[in-house]
């Protein structure tokens, strides 16, 4: 089981509020704090990328992106380049 988002960790965008066709679908970023929970899409995250379209079209390098819309990247340890190692063999 994967371990919950959280500030520092480094995600990829997986959808948005246009779905798949969002501008910031698999960008990576990284997420700096919750902004809170919404209605619809629930817990919304701040996070920080390069060239990231804003929920009013603007291009910065802060966004916010719900729980949903994100894919955690899990970090590399010393474990996982082994097991990188193994599969690319």
């Amino acid at each position: 089981m994967q371990e919950p988002i959280k500030s520092g960790d480094v995600c990829e965008v997986i959808s948005g509020s246009f779905g798949e066709k969002s501008p910031n679908v698999g960008k990576r970023v990284t997420v700096i704090n919750m902004v809170g929970e919404h209605s619809e899409f629930g817990r919304i995250w701040r996070c920080a990328g390069n060239q990231l379209a804003t929920e009013f079209g603007a291009i910065g390098n802060e966004s916010q992106f719900a729980h949903a819309w994100l894919k955690k990247i899990p970090p590399v340890t010393p474990k996982n380049k082994e097991k990188q190692k193994e599969l690319i063999q």
